[in-house]
């Protein structure tokens, strides 16, 4: 997902870190704290703006979303590979062409019915009616599901048009524990498309009395009307919703009925807070117990005693980059971007800018997931071969036309500002910035009116590199990451890498087109950023993993996690 509209930011953390190890539930030496205080309460920062999982695409939804629904698979703690939740095991024929999902047999909603594999076809047909236009259809399941291609062009005004696309999607139920999904062509990675928390299953019976009866497809205000009640939010999930505070908070407590041994925390609250100095004075009086740290705040942290014990520091599975739009002499030359991109001292730029909130990377696949290889030098800090770059170019001049585009940000305005000060020192070449508004910008870089674009970025939807390369492929390219090189050789390695079963050949194809993008300096790979938390003592038993969301580490195993006597 792409860093610079702050949507989902599902990967959080290299490796697996086990703040505090898990005992049975029975263990002597957990020293728990009695039931009634267990409480975690964690800031998710904003309102979720849609409770049902299918119609969520932000961090803050998605933190409600894994607690009260399970999709197929998560993945493991060290992101290797998935593992069950809503299944136990799946096949994948022959011709790559169908996963068939075998379901976990004792699996029931939070009202104690089975879940079957017709909630699986509803909920997903129902995450893929075109009229509720939910946000992660694209590109993931309509590009790689059987019938489900021509979601973009449904008429959504046509009852019996919107039906027949749904009818005619590759999503079965031979039985009441096979969940059948046909696909398009060969995908090797979908098996991590399935660990997405908005393909769930949903409940008809339960959608159909919330909205008063059986309703039209394109009436997307009553297929949402169970979401906007605890009390018909019916999940398969570790946690059920209880209460709904508008623009304050949401609490969450266990599903009686879920398969996994019963939770310690019994209330889990997920406050709305919005301000982060608000939040981390809250963090000191005991009101929160986890927080991320204001960005003005990290050297207070961690000169603190008390407070840098506390503190976490969490490698994200993200990149930042600058990128540069080719379409436009002389970023079209591959020697000009490269001398760009060599200029930036990306050490000083973590540790000045982010206070060290990161890694410096010249590479493109961050630390923690299969890929990661830092042995390309061709983008790294050397102020004596960019201004040889840039001078055999002999497009000085016109590099010195260029504008770095910028957000009226506080934030961003001091990143820029380093950035053309690099240019400055390390490349002798001039390069204003064109400060304007947030909106502005987004709207511009859409359209490819900019010169210079940073920091752009990328974390992960899931672990898998696919979800990596694909962004640089043309086509896609110029719809995320605007003006960058078309390279019919790279599309072509990655096209094949995303298809092939084989996982040496896969390895190989992308790293090949890893090599491309940083060669070509298709954009300036600067840093991996890290988060930085606070997490009271005795919140133990968290697992933090690569599917955590922003400044919540752990939420995906919440259900293992315990407050001690304090």
């Amino acid at each position: 997902m792409q860093l610079g509209n702050h949507l989902r930011a599902t990967a959080l953390v290299s490796v697996a870190v086990v703040v505090a190890a898990c005992g049975g539930s029975n263990a002597p030496s957990l020293n728990l704290a009695p039931a009634d205080q267990q409480i975690l309460r964690a800031n998710n920062g904003v309102e979720p703006n849609s409770f049902d999982p299918t119609q969520q695409t932000y961090t803050y939804e998605r933190a409600v979303g894994i607690q009260t629904f399970d999709s197929l698979f998560r993945a493991k703690a060290d992101s290797s590979d998935v593992e069950p939740l809503g299944a136990t095991s799946y096949d994948v024929s022959s011709d790559g062409l169908t996963y068939t999902f075998h379901l976990r047999t004792n699996e029931k909603w939070s009202d104690g019915k089975p879940v079957v594999a017709s909630d699986w076809v509803y909920g997903w047909k129902h995450f893929l009616n075109p009229a509720l236009a939910a946000g992660y259809v694209d590109p993931f399941f309509d590009l790689t599901i059987k019938g489900a291609g021509t979601y973009g062009s449904v008429d959504v005004s046509s009852a019996s048009a919107i039906d027949a696309y749904l009818n005619g999607l590759g999503l079965s139920a031979p039985d009441d524990k096979t969940f059948v999904v046909a696909l398009d062509h060969p995908a090797a990675y979908f098996k991590w498309v399935a660990t997405l928390w908005m393909a769930v299953p949903l409940r008809k019976d339960i959608i159909e009395q919330a909205a008063g009866g059986s309703f039209a497809s394109t009436d997307a205000t009553k297929a949402e009307a169970w979401a906007n009640n605890a009390s018909t939010i019916i999940g398969n999930g570790p946690y059920k919703i209880k209460e709904i505070a508008s623009k304050d908070h949401v609490t969450l407590v266990p599903n009686p009925n879920y398969w996994a041994p019963a939770p310690h925390l019994q209330q889990i609250v997920l406050y709305e807070i919005s301000d982060g100095n608000t939040a981390y004075s809250q963090y000191q009086t005991g009101a929160l117990d986890i927080i991320g740290v204001p960005l003005a705040d990290v050297t207070v942290v961690r000169n603190d005693p008390k407070l840098s014990k506390e503190a976490k520091l969490i490698p994200t599975l993200s990149q930042y980059w600058i990128s540069y739009n080719s379409t436009r002499a002389p970023l079209d030359d591959k020697n000009v971007r490269m001398a760009l991109s060599k200029s930036i001292d990306r050490d000083k730029l973590v540790n000045d800018i982010e206070h060290g909130n990161g890694k410096s990377l010249g590479t493109f696949i961050p630390k923690g997931m299969n890929g990661y290889d830092t042995s390309d030098n061709a983008q790294s800090f050397d102020p004596a071969a960019a201004k040889k770059l840039l001078a055999d170019s002999g497009k000085a001049a016109q590099l010195a036309k260029m504008k770095l585009i910028t957000r009226n940000s506080t934030a961003s305005k001091t990143l820029n500002q380093f950035l053309a000060d690099q240019w400055s020192t390390n490349l002798g070449v001039t390069i204003q910035l064109d400060v304007i508004d947030s909106k502005t910008v987004t709207r511009n870089i859409r359209k490819g009116q900019f010169d210079i674009y940073g920091l752009d970025g990328w974390i992960s939807d899931y672990p898998d590199q696919q979800d990596w390369f694909d962004i640089f492929v043309t086509g896609s390219c110029h719809s995320l990451n605007w003006g960058c090189v078309s390279d019919t050789s790279y599309d072509d390695l990655v096209n094949k890498a995303d298809a092939e079963s084989d996982k040496t050949k896969r390895a190989q194809g992308y790293s090949q087109a890893q090599k491309k993008l940083i060669d070509n300096a298709v954009v300036g790979f600067m840093y991996q950023p890290y988060e930085y938390d606070l997490i009271k003592p005795y919140v133990q038993g968290l697992t933090v993993t690569t599917t955590d969301d922003q400044n919540l580490p752990g939420d995906g195993r919440y259900n293992q996690a315990y407050i001690t006597q304090h």
